[in-house]
């Protein structure tokens, strides 16, 4: 396959993936603040209730780190270190494909932080170092054909998943598949 395809189906996954985990977290949030759903919502895979329905549908209007803070709120001290920083870093590249100059021309694509705050928020999350020949104001370049680059998020996103959001569900009486 050629690069620059790749690159696109594989943002393209990440994205989706990152559009999936902030469903998850839709629901984990609904079911910690109305505790009195979970036994209605648990009882009967085929149907959701109707009152879980129109609150996980409030939620779909949300934006992916609005829902991340609201997640941290009610779940922050049941969280490692390790889940935050996924957390973050997931948001940021989720913000970065949306945002990003693509091109059928390359095999990389192009995000440029909006404003000094972004652009240091994005250098943290994502452990960024100084290249020789930096662009000013900096660019960042996106390469989600890189086997080692794919991987890392993909990582990321399993362990929130099969590791976090799964814990956190088990907690509530929840199996982690009602969510998923």
């Amino acid at each position: 396959m050629d690069r620059p395809l790749e690159n696109m189906q594989n943002a393209g996954l990440i994205f989706l993936f990152s559009v999936w985990l902030q469903g998850q977290m839709s629901d984990l949030i609904i079911l910690k603040k109305n505790p009195n759903l979970i036994t209605d919502f648990v009882a009967n895979p085929e149907k959701v209730p109707e009152a879980f329905g129109k609150l996980r549908a409030s939620y779909w209007e949300k934006q992916f780190g609005d829902v991340k803070l609201e997640f941290l709120s009610a779940f922050s001290p049941d969280l490692t270190t390790e889940e935050l920083q996924e957390l973050e870093h997931i948001l940021h590249v989720r913000n970065m494909i949306g945002h990003a100059h693509v091109s059928l021309g390359r095999d990389y694509m192009l995000y440029r932080p909006a404003g000094e705050r972004k652009e240091k928020a994005v250098v943290a999350a994502l452990k960024l170092k100084p290249v020789e020949g930096q662009s000013h104001p900096l660019m960042v370049k996106l390469e989600f054909w890189r086997p080692e680059v794919f991987k890392n998020i993909s990582d990321q996103i399993g362990h929130l998943d099969q590791v976090c959001f799964a814990r956190l569900a088990r907690t509530m009486g929840v199996p982690h598949g009602r969510i998923r």
